[in-house]
């Protein structure tokens, strides 16, 4: 174990965890300057677990960016910081100008701009379809995040404490989850694994998984028990701790194939012992969808 590393790690979390719980319990609506009359009829509320979301996703499309550049020096990539700004937006716009199939058509006729006028004799199918395929991943990932605060989530999870810094406790597991399957993989991994199962991250070990995966589990049972509304039986919890431990773990091999391809061993150096947003969020980022979809199935199921 690199003890340097652990200790980077251990330095960032003292910090960013008790950070992060204020951010994600926070009722501070960044948008209470509006008058009242337009918050209460619209529901236009901005958090700053909201604002987080979005510098994330924009942070790691600026390292997206930044591996793509070694590739294809000349470039306008930039062009997708103007639907992703626009599509952050729309999701909190009180009407929305155009559906998701709209939305998707927009981003094809920028990425193929960016293809035609930068893209002469650099193999303009291959860097579209990096372009399209990151910054599609991005957007799923924001507002899969951003519907933690909405329905149907916070019918299984409901705000019971409004007014203090337990308001979110629901997220709190959930996400948290996340990071815990992340710490038990790496520690497990260091310390008894043997086996290891992907030539993608050759660190990643049999072992490691396995005590992500039983951490979430219990992680979001946990959280499920005590502040899942009680229609919800725990299995369901349960299910739903295996999904993200899993779909966690997924995500960090697939942001490790994309350094692989792009011959990086980290996407920036923002945080120390972690390295970019792309690198500590990557778990966050992919899991995130398949918990939305998996509360809306069984919300549809249990009404």
């Amino acid at each position: 174990m690199n003890i340097a590393n652990l200790r980077k790690r251990v330095f960032f979390a003292l910090w960013a965890a008790p950070l992060g719980w204020w951010v994600v319990n926070s009722k501070l609506s960044l948008l209470s300057f509006l008058p009242g009359a337009i918050t209460s009829k619209y529901s236009i509320h901005v958090y700053p677990a909201n604002v987080l979301a979005v510098i994330l996703i924009f942070w790691a499309a600026s390292e997206y960016i930044g591996m793509l550049r070694r590739l294809y020096p000349k470039h306008g990539f930039w062009l997708i910081y103007i639907w992703l700004g626009y599509q952050t937006l729309a999701y909190f716009a009180p009407d929305n100008l155009l559906t998701w199939n709209k939305d998707t058509y927009i981003l094809l006729i920028l990425v193929a701009l960016e293809a035609v006028v930068w893209g002469k004799h650099t193999g303009r199918w291959k860097r579209a379809s990096l372009l399209f395929s990151g910054t599609s991943f991005l957007i799923i990932a924001l507002f899969s995040m951003l519907d933690f605060y909405d329905e149907p989530f916070r019918k299984i999870f409901p705000a019971q404490y409004a007014h203090s810094m337990l308001s979110q406790l629901g997220v709190v597991f959930v996400v948290g989850s996340i990071f815990l399957c992340d710490s038990a993989a790496f520690f497990a991994g260091s310390l008894f694994g043997k086996h290891h199962f992907s030539s993608i991250s050759p660190k990643k070990t049999v072992e490691g998984g396995i005590a992500g995966l039983v951490v979430s589990t219990i992680t979001v049972g946990i959280g499920w028990y005590f502040f899942a509304d009680d229609k919800y039986p725990l299995i369901l919890g349960i299910i739903l701790g295996l999904l993200t431990g899993l779909f966690a773990q997924i995500g960090d091999l697939l942001v490790s194939l994309i350094k692989r391809y792009f011959h990086v061993k980290d996407t920036s150096n923002l945080i120390p012992g972690h390295g970019g947003i792309l690198d500590r969020f990557d778990s966050v980022f992919f899991a995130a969808p398949i918990i939305n979809l998996y509360v809306i199935i069984i919300n549809r199921v249990i009404q």
